[in-house]
């Protein structure tokens, strides 16, 4: 008989008192079949090779001498070893296996072994390693794919609350704040800020910062320079820079990693989002889409900030020429009354002379 193809991960310990027949199993048998196999003469020595070697499988003799059998699989469950067991009891005491079924083997051999039975065990017992390592593997493939998921479910959400912020532009300093928290929470980012270009000192200004030094947090709304935003804004690309990249940048002192995107209005760059670590562990091109597209939601604020900004001022524009147009209407209406109380006295005197004259009050008129 033939042992199927053995995995290179497949490894075997041998512990077994009769060194010849423990070089026999394994050199003969299991070795050929392809395992990686290693032997120990005693429980001790035994239980450091399941300590070095990390074993699938343990082929182990219940008959050790002062540290039996017994007491090494007692010790490896105390230990909580987790792989596969195969005791070895002498011919016609089979009923001492039940002893090591207790102690946690899951299956036995008699000795003197014969090959065949041997190969048929290890056989049995590896399928079975097999499929508790693909478990292993599938279980872990789960548990990444629920990650990736929980990420996206994250990353959707976040952008979905940074959609219905662009819009409320009451507080722009606190927008901009939001848009930073976005950018670290979607790129599993420790630090970051926003830079915005002030035409009127021709320089970058810090507009909202989340974890930096002191030192640079004083700045806030004020022109700061990182070293890497001027760059992205030349390129307008995106950046992805860690470990010595960062070697010749201020921010260096802080930061081992950093992800810089370009925040373009009308095709125009006017700033850069930048989210960044302590460690120098990279970001990736998944935290760089998801950089950008919390920076494009700043490209959208800044618009819609404009167009408030516009529309505030051809508000104030009109309600000036209302107001003064209501100023003149008051003008006119009080020069109104004004001349009709000037002309109401003379008018009044006339009609009473000319109501006197009708009445014959002053006599008769001739002709002179």
């Amino acid at each position: 008989m033939i042992l199927p193809m053995a995995s290179q991960k497949d490894r075997i310990l041998v512990v077994d008192s009769d060194i010849e027949a423990a070089k026999r199993l394994a050199e003969e048998t299991l070795q050929v079949a392809g395992y990686q196999v290693a032997t120990a003469a005693d429980g001790p020595v035994g239980l450091q090779e399941v300590e070095d070697f990390r074993p699938d499988l343990i082929v182990v003799s219940l008959t050790l001498g002062d540290f039996s059998g017994k007491d090494m699989l007692t010790a490896l469950r105390t230990q909580g070893f987790e792989g596969f067991i195969i005791a070895l009891v002498e011919r016609e005491e089979e009923a001492v296996a039940l002893q090591a079924f207790c102690l946690g083997a899951t299956d036995y051999l008699a000795k003197p072994i014969r090959e065949a039975e041997a190969i048929s065990a290890i056989d049995r017992a590896m399928l079975n390693v097999h499929a508790e390592r693909e478990r292993d593997q599938l279980h872990g493939q789960l548990q990444q794919a629920n990650h990736a998921l929980e990420q996206r479910v994250r990353e959707l959400t976040t952008l979905f609350g940074i959609d219905k912020a662009v819009t409320n532009l009451s507080d722009v300093d606190a927008l901009f704040g939001q848009l930073v928290e976005a950018a670290m929470y979607v790129t599993n980012g420790e630090l970051g800020w926003l830079l915005l270009a002030d035409e009127a000192v021709t320089k970058l200004v810090l507009r909202a910062a989340r974890n930096l030094p002191d030192k640079v947090m004083q700045k806030l709304r004020m022109p700061w320079h990182d070293g890497l935003a001027p760059l992205v804004m030349m390129s307008g690309e995106p950046l992805i820079i860690s470990g010595q990249g960062l070697e010749n940048f201020e921010i260096s002192d802080f930061a081992g990693a950093a992800i810089v995107s370009p925040i373009k209005v009308r095709q125009r760059i006017v700033g850069a989002l930048v989210t960044a670590r302590e460690s120098t562990r990279a970001f990736t091109e998944r935290d760089q889409a998801m950089s950008s597209a919390v920076a494009d939601y700043a490209s959208v604020a800044l618009v819609n900030l404009r167009l408030f900004q516009a529309l505030e001022a051809r508000a104030r524009s009109l309600q000036k020429a209302y107001d003064d147009l209501a100023a003149s209407e008051v003008v006119k209406t009080d020069f109104l009354q004004n001349m009709s109380h000037e002309l109401r006295t003379p008018f009044s005197q006339a009609q009473w002379k000319l109501n006197e004259v009708i009445s014959g009050g002053v006599g008769d008129l001739t002709k002179k």
